[in-house]
């Protein structure tokens, strides 16, 4: 059938022979080709065998109909970015794996190197991410038998009607899938994501041209930054902390409509070293509302991340048909679509916004002395010696370093051989601390302050065959934010409101309202997690879809905080 792609300038007797070379002896033997000049008898004599029609009818929707897919008016403006995987046969999770970098080792020749150090195993630093089915849709159409064979009118009247019928639940799928991705960008600031740079709001109508230029510089300082920063500082650019590298060829720059139209367009493609008709493709507007993030905690202005930012796959994507009603002579045509869409926590996202910027806080454990070695335990920033205890805030990193002082300092066999370094108090997911001392607090990190444990290995010279350790701990303070603006620990309540009920197959809007201790309150619909025990579906935004009748419980939660609320459906 490829020979028919795309429908658009196609013929009718064309399009009749693809469909008919596609059926069985039977009907081939019984329908002949289809010539300008024959085509309406060649119709008009299948119509008169309704065993030869269901098969034609059924052959044009499944296999034509189905090639119509990529041709539809209107592109979803984020089509190419994160374009779908694979079509994935088996399973409903794609596991998405990354490797870290080697830690280099120094040689020592007056070190006698051991059968551990020779045949050991060195692991690779790895790490995964799965991502799950989130969506399972389809789109039905009906079609009156008739129409679709009367269509056939000798010039192109089946490509047109099949224009027409498909429009709607193509476009539809599209849409959604706009949708689902804008979504990917309050999901990766729950993830605990983005560096945040603080920001004038640039599109607000009294900005003035300083305003534009300075946000024009940050935008090209951090693109500079990222291009040149080595990947062993890459962690503090993603939500998963990893040594993710740079690909300036593939940055891409989101803002808001204002914003865009507030910066200069030459401007922005030389901070991207582009030409300026590659724009639309590299810097790309979406809607401050869709990006769901922000409310009183500050107002987004643009992302920068890269091509990987959304990361999508496809299980299913195809057209099927119901068989023929008897009574009306109608067909329903259902274009279903199933697959998922996730933000990807490895690639480096930079928000620009009117909120709090992110930070880099230095972190000082206690001291403890041993009689051999001695370990002192420092945290410090790049170049920069050691400060007082300071805390850590959420959505930020701390680098935690550990230098070893040895009674004996020309004794080579008191040098450590192996730091161990862990995080205790936690309550986010994505609150942790990797091998080389990076401690991250994540963004829903409810937590007051976390314990930090370092463990060093060292071996002693009278028995070298023993590991010895010692270990010093921290109690780091928590402070700051979540992308919301409200502070953990300021929240005096959670409410959810909406209708109370709902009929199976159909939606309503739930709202999700955090109470602060001073009284005011904020809508965190797209910031809080959803969840419903049964008869219904519920989105990442608080939209409920019934599904079977019955009493749904709805829970919402948000910064520690949980709400219920039971809604009816009904059939």
């Amino acid at each position: 059938m490829s020979n028919i792609r795309p429908l658009a300038g196609k013929g009718d007797v064309e399009i009749f022979n693809a469909v008919r070379s596609a059926t069985s002896p039977q009907f081939q033997t019984r329908i002949p080709s289809a010539t300008q000049g024959n085509i309406r008898n060649a119709v008009d004599t299948m119509r008169n065998f309704p065993y030869l029609r269901d098969e034609f009818t059924g052959v044009l929707i499944q296999r034509l109909i189905g090639l119509y897919v990529q041709h539809a008016d209107w592109d979803d403006p984020l089509k190419l970015v994160g374009s779908p995987r694979t079509l994935k046969r088996y399973g409903s999770t794609y596991e998405q794996a990354a490797v870290g970098l080697v830690r280099a080792r120094t040689r020592n020749f007056n070190q006698e190197y051991l059968g551990d150090d020779v045949y050991g195993r060195y692991n690779l630093p790895t790490a995964s991410v799965f991502h799950p089915l989130t969506f399972d849709h389809y789109y039905p159409v009906t079609i009156p038998e008739d129409a679709l064979l009367t269509a056939f009118d000798g010039e192109s009247g089946m490509s047109d009607y099949i224009s027409e019928i498909m429009n709607a639940p193509i476009l539809s799928d599209r849409n959604d899938m706009y949708v689902m991705k804008t979504q990917c960008f309050a999901e990766y600031a729950r993830k605990g994501g983005f560096y945040r740079v603080h920001t004038p709001d640039v599109g607000k109508a009294d900005s003035t041209d300083a305003d534009a230029r300075g946000l024009l510089r940050l935008i090209q300082q951090m693109a500079n930054e990222l291009k040149a920063s080595p990947m062993s500082s890459m962690p503090k650019y993603n939500a998963m902390s990893w040594v993710t590298p740079w690909r300036d060829s593939e940055a891409i720059l989101f803002a808001t409509p204002q914003v865009i139209a507030a910066l200069n367009v030459e401007a922005l493609a030389a901070a991207f070293n582009i030409d300026r008709a590659n724009v639309p493709y590299r810097i790309i507007p979406i809607p401050e509302d869709l990006f769901g993030i922000g409310g009183n905690g500050g107002k987004v202005q643009a992302v920068l991340t890269t091509e990987d930012f959304f990361f999508c796959w496809d299980e299913m994507l195809e057209t099927t048909n119901s068989p023929v009603n008897p009574i009306d002579g109608t067909r329903n045509i259902f274009y279903k679509h199933r697959g998922s869409i996730t933000p990807n926590p490895f690639a480096n996202a930079v928000l620009f916004w009117t909120g709090e910027g992110s930070t880099e806080s230095v972190v000082l454990p206690d001291t403890l002395t041993t009689s051999k070695p001695e370990f002192v335990l420092r945290v410090k920033k790049y170049g920069q010696p050691a400060v007082a205890p300071q805390n850590v805030s959420r959505g930020d990193l701390v680098q935690v370093e550990a230098t070893i002082a040895s009674a004996n300092k020309t004794a080579a066999s008191f040098q450590p051989v192996g730091i161990e370094y862990k995080v205790e108090g936690a309550t986010s997911q994505y609150t942790g601390i990797d091998n080389d001392g990076i401690l991250r607090c994540g963004l829903d990190e409810t937590a007051e302050s976390l314990k930090v444990t370092a463990q060093a290995t060292y071996i002693d010279p009278a028995t070298p065959e023993i590991d010895q350790t010692v270990s010093a701990a921290l109690d780091v303070p928590v402070v700051g934010t979540w992308v919301g603006g409200i502070k953990v620990g300021a929240l005096s309540g959670l409410t959810v409101d909406g209708p109370n009920t709902v009929k199976a197959s159909a939606s309503v809007k739930l709202t999700a309202t955090a109470v602060k201790t001073d009284g005011s309150k904020q809508d965190v619909s797209n910031l809080a997690d959803w969840s419903v025990d049964a008869h219904a579906e519920i989105d990442k935004t608080g939209k409920v879809t019934g599904t079977s009748a019955g009493s749904a419980k709805v829970t919402v939660k948000f910064a520690g905080a949980t709400a219920d609320k039971t809604i009816t459906v009904s059939d």
